[in-house]
């Protein structure tokens, strides 16, 4: 059909729906950000400055993203302002465009007529290919498979991320039940001490039996179980800070992995809303028959004479007209003709726009306004600290170029 076809939705097979609906259970806590400092030592140069660092760099990661999205955004609202300016044209002027439209679209209608025959693939799906260009859908499809793997290596570093932090969790609660064990035991070693010697004691007022040895053995016996009890509960108070630590620069590390996850899957159903499908095998096999049908249809080019003299005075109306993209225009000339596909192509236009706005929003509010927040709030709440976080953030942006 056209060009504006790439920017409609095109419904889900059932097997792609259940994929994504699997996907969507699985990653419902992957795009929440989160920033704790329940285990974070603040007074601790080291694990301060990897703190800040984690928040800087997710900072320029989400600039980054941002370069990309508003370039596609102000390409996208374009394409809206081209549609309003022909929509502000006086009557005569619109009657002049859709004379000529008309022309492109009889011309059209009588060259569908000449190559009647079974096609390889849908108009559809030619113009869309053809619109995107061999070198686009080489780039289309490169990012598609790009983006796939990545999105695998993702899901596997996310699973792999929950289960070690639950792993880590696990040993945090071992360690705890250590601790109460030790301090239990050491008690009991107490009170049994006490015990004995109370025991001995009494053997020793009562019956006079000689109980030196069995005093030193008590003590022996009571220091070795301390001393033991001491080293258990010391390694388990070692092990205890060593995992809080570890759990700490995980929670850190899923906040970047969880922000590739989304900005990738954004991208990836942005890529299949543009291209129109669902997969990047589809697409490249799209594109092979793409180019047997191409070299079929330029056999019939010979015909199309006459429509690339009214395609001529098409573009020549458009730019006299201000359209800053008239080349579009040339496979949507249904589009001037009819008001209908003019509404839907709009609507199309803003669904995607919004897409991109989202995008946008997420990066600018939640990734860089989240992490700037929390690098703003440590300064604040701790401002013997505030002359080196600043100083930390400056060399950042010196190094990255990061406003």
């Amino acid at each position: 059909m056209s060009f504006w076809d790439r920017f409609r939705k095109k419904p889900r097979e059932m097997q792609q729906e259940q994929d994504q609906e699997q996907e969507s259970t699985l990653s419902s806590d992957w795009s929440h950000i989160v920033y704790t400092r329940k285990d974070l030592n603040i007074h601790d140069a080291m694990q301060r400055r990897e703190y800040i660092q984690n928040c800087l760099v997710q900072m320029a990661e989400g600039n980054r993203e941002l370069d990309n999205l508003q370039f596609e955004y102000r390409a996208v609202t374009s394409y809206l302002h081209d549609m309003e300016e022909i929509d502000a044209l006086t009557a005569e002027k619109h009657e002049q465009l859709e004379a000529c439209a008309q022309k492109i679209a009889d011309h059209e209608e009588q060259r569908e007529q000449f190559k009647r025959r079974k096609n390889r693939m849908s108009d559809q799906e030619y113009e869309r290919m053809d619109q995107m260009g061999d070198s686009q859908i080489q780039e289309n499809i490169c990012k598609m498979v790009d983006a796939e793997d990545y999105q695998k290596k993702i899901r596997n570093d996310l699973k792999r991320l929950d289960a070690e932090h639950q792993a880590y969790d696990y040993r945090e609660k071992e360690a705890e039940k250590m601790l109460d064990t030790c301090r239990s035991m050491s008690v009991m070693c107490g009170i049994m001490l006490v015990m004995v010697l109370i025991v001995l004691f009494v053997l020793h007022e009562l019956l006079h039996l000689e109980v030196i040895y069995g005093y030193m053995a008590a003590i022996l016996v009571a220091a070795i179980a301390i001393v033991l009890l001491y080293v258990r509960s010391s390694n388990a108070q070692l092990e205890q800070r060593t995992i809080r630590n570890t759990i700490t620069r995980l929670v850190l590390l899923q906040n970047t992995v969880k922000i590739r996850y989304v900005n990738n899957r954004n991208l990836l159903d942005y890529l299949y809303l543009k291209c129109g499908v669902q997969s990047a095998d589809q697409l490249s096999a799209m594109a092979q028959r793409y180019i047997a049908e191409k070299e079929e249809r330029e056999r019939f080019q010979e015909a199309e004479k006459f429509l690339d003299s009214d395609q001529q005075d098409l573009l020549f109306l458009l730019r006299n007209f201000r359209i800053k993209t008239p080349d579009i225009w040339l496979h949507q000339t249904a589009a001037i003709l009819d008001p209908k596909e003019a509404v839907e192509i709009r609507h199309n236009l803003i669904v995607q726009r919004q897409s991109l706005r989202k995008r946008i929003d997420y990066n600018r509010e939640v990734v860089i306004g989240n992490a700037k927040a929390e690098v703003e709030d440590l300064a604040h709440s701790y401002p013997e600290y505030a002359a080196e976080i600043l100083d930390q953030v400056s060399r950042y942006q010196a190094e990255t170029g990061m406003d």
